[in-house]
């Protein structure tokens, strides 16, 4: 009980600081590149560095398995965000990955669960993704 609803106030808190002021865009719309300024690539390459291998709501909370390349040339700090939508298409929640620091080609998989438990079939997509200077 307890953890549900710590889950739930995170979802709530989570929820308020996305929206405060902002204007809601599609998935994808505020990926960012940053770093690399002499050899500048489109925002969807941030995007392309993130693939969701799989996307489970077998248990009480959704599991999601993601591999992210640091396809730059320098080291870099990833956050990700993955849309978790129910069986209609409906958004369920989100599940987050950060990476302080990755080298050159470095490939990460990490098993990352969702915010909010989901019954039934779900899909899983990249909604944010950056790449920021390293800490």
């Amino acid at each position: 009980m307890k953890r549900t609803i710590a889950g739930v106030l995170l979802a709530v808190v989570a929820l308020g600081l996305t929206a405060c002021g902002e204007e809601k865009q599609p998935p994808g719309a505020d990926v960012v590149q940053t770093g690399a300024a002499t050899s500048p690539a489109p925002e969807a390459d941030v995007a392309a560095d993130v693939k969701v291998t799989k996307c489970d709501s077998n248990s009480y909370t959704p599991k999601i398995t993601i591999e992210v390349t640091n396809s730059t040339g320098e080291d870099a700090r990833y956050a990700v965000t993955i849309a978790i939508k129910d069986a209609e298409g409906k958004a369920a929640g989100e599940a987050l990955f950060a990476k302080n620091r990755m080298t050159p080609g470095q490939k990460v998989t990490e098993e990352i669960p969702g915010d909010t438990p989901v019954k039934g079939k779900i899909t899983c997509e990249v909604a944010r993704a950056k790449r920021l200077p390293p800490k």
